[in-house]
């Protein structure tokens, strides 16, 4: 199982008057990360802890924003902030809202064998060096054209058959019903109309930038918000010919919220063996963010690896098409909550008959052809005669356009030893996002801030109390912490539940615990600052949840493969 088992269930910017033209050095836009960035971004963090007043920590009017995603985290953030009356602009590198709930036939393209380091699961894709800004390429649309489009926007992974595992009632926003008779578990395509609906229900749609990716953001010094980079695709026919516009623009923020959810980059362990045996027969190894339909594993034999939700989905899928289907399982370290738990285990027991289960893998041994190749599992047992191999080990935290905040293999190569620090650092192994209050506001400067994160959750209404968090703060009718405070609150909660994925595992109880620490903090400062109360659930909403594995469990009965 990999770092991001949680798999889907259910996946912003006005500008300033800026100049027409912006010189653009991608190496003079990390200045953050040498010596006197360094040391402007620690002076903050002191002069921040020597008071609780929340201008130290966002010393000036936040009046643009720019959030990253038009997704089930994004819109609702994009929505709230407006709502405070901030300037806010989508950017969605796919062309309609939706995230992960936008179905493409197209497959992304194929990750690496393995990908165990996350900087190099995605990368920031910037304009030659000394262009003037906005920069545009044009491109014939041939076959390196199309893999660029699908590094830019890559597929999400929302398959044929995909449908929510949270009720729907559960993942309602406060200020859009369902429409009715909608039924509590459905397909992609209900939950991504819901999503598009809530966009154009508030005006959204209007403030999106779409076929838009953020490449790069960085820090303006001295508390200047934030400079982001941007690169737009569009097509059209030239002279007859089919072509892509690419262009890259620079636009400023007074702060940048990341709603990009968390299936972008792919964790694929490193199996001993697996990288030869892939490069031998790429047709035979795919990631579950790949899979789209049953139809090609029809005669083959299928062995799944990993035990997560895309798994059991997969393999009911697949299962009344394949002729022997396994799936290969390690004995988990996680620790999750007793619900949870007893979730997990209520879904292995929904596998197809059919699966014959198999320990973890040991190694994979190419041999002369496909069919003779061996599979070696923990406890000895092997297999040969395996048509295709699905790796459902989930993902890896990847801010591309944050790379500079990353340390790994990856950026100790490209920056050296310009890299982050403990207490700046976002993402080292992938498995988890350091340094954020709440999850959500980056300690070091908090005009930087996440929705998304934390997973075991009902996403769509959570990911709202937390762009609730974002709206408040940053309309400063809601004070943060001093840096101190955040600090120690955030090392209090790693000695508690630990570092790794598990950090941002909540479940049934501190679900809820965290949301009313939430709705706490922002009803207690609109007393103080202005604003209206929060409301938390309604009683509706616990009725549901207590209801919602009982009616989960008859779907599934019910769409049982043969």
């Amino acid at each position: 199982m990999g770092l991001q088992e949680k798999e889907p269930v259910v996946a912003i910017f006005h500008q300033d008057t800026f100049p027409n033209e912006i010189s653009y050095t991608p190496f003079d836009d990390l200045k953050l990360l040498k010596g006197e960035g360094q040391t402007l971004v620690n002076e903050r963090s002191q002069t921040a802890a020597k008071s609780s007043d929340q201008s130290s920590l966002i010393g000036k009017q936040i009046k643009t924003v720019a959030v990253i995603g038009a997704g089930p985290a994004g819109l609702p953030t994009a929505k709230w902030l407006k709502e405070e009356g901030l300037s806010v602009t989508i950017f969605e590198r796919n062309l309609a809202a939706g995230g992960t709930w936008i179905y493409d036939s197209t497959p992304p393209l194929n990750p690496k064998y393995p990908s165990e380091i996350p900087t190099e699961g995605a990368q920031p894709s910037l304009p030659p060096i000394d262009q003037t800004l906005p920069y545009t390429q044009v491109k014939d649309l041939d076959d390196d054209t199309r893999r660029f489009l699908l590094e830019h926007a890559p597929p999400n992974p929302c398959y044929k058959s995909l449908g929510n595992n949270v009720a729907t009632p559960l993942l309602k926003y406060k200020d859009l019903d369902w429409p009715e008779n909608t039924p509590w578990y459905t397909g992609h395509q209900a939950i991504c109309q819901y999503l598009q609906n809530y966009a154009s229900a508030f005006g959204l749609n209007e403030v999106t930038e779409f076929n838009t990716s953020v490449e790069r953001v960085t820090e303006i010094p001295g508390d200047g918000g934030w400079h982001v980079l941007t690169k737009t695709t569009q097509k059209e026919i030239v002279n007859g010919r089919d072509v892509v516009n690419v262009t890259w623009n620079e636009k400023n923020f007074d702060a940048v919220v990341v709603a990009t959810g968390h299936y972008h980059v792919p964790y694929i362990p490193d199996f001993y063996g697996l990288s030869e045996w892939q490069a031998r027969w790429p047709q035979s190894v795919s990631h579950s963010k790949s899979y789209r339909v049953p139809e090609p594993f029809k005669g083959q034999n299928v062995l799944v690896i990993g035990n997560g939700t895309s798994a059991l989905d997969i393999m009911r899928d697949i299962a009344s098409y394949t002729n022997d289907l396994y799936q290969a399982v390690r004995d988990s370290q996680h620790h999750f909550d007793e619900k949870y738990l007893q979730l997990r285990k209520e879904l292995s027991s929904w596998v197809p008959a059919k699966v014959q289960g198999r320990k973890g893998i040991k190694k994979f041994t190419a041999k002369d052809s496909l069919n003779n190749s061996i599979i070696e599992f923990d406890d000895g047992q092997t297999l040969t005669g395996i048509d295709h191999i699905i790796i459902c080990t989930g993902y890896m935290f990847n801010f591309h356009f944050l790379d500079h905040l990353h340390r790994d293999k990856a950026t100790h190569r490209k920056f050296g030893q310009d890299v982050p620090t403990d207490d700046h650092v976002l993402v080292k192994g992938g498995d988890q996002v350091y340094n954020l209050h709440k999850d959500i506001f980056y300690i070091p400067n908090p005009t930087l801030s996440f929705v998304g994160i934390p997973f075991h959750i009902a996403t769509f209404s959570f990911f709202e109390y937390q762009a609730f968090a974002v709206a408040r703060a940053y309309s400063k009718r809601a004070a943060l912490p001093d840096t101190v405070t955040m600090r120690q609150e955030w090392n209090s909660r790693l000695q508690k539940k630990g570092g790794g994925r598990e950090f941002h595992a909540l479940g049934a109880e501190l679900e809820q615990e965290y949301i009313q620490n939430i709705l706490s903090w922002l009803n207690r400062d609109s007393t103080i600052y202005g604003g209206s109360i929060i409301k938390g659930h309604d009683s509706w909403w616990f009725d549901v949840k207590s209801n919602a594995l009982a009616e989960l469990k008859k779907k599934m009965k019910t769409n049982a493969p043969e």
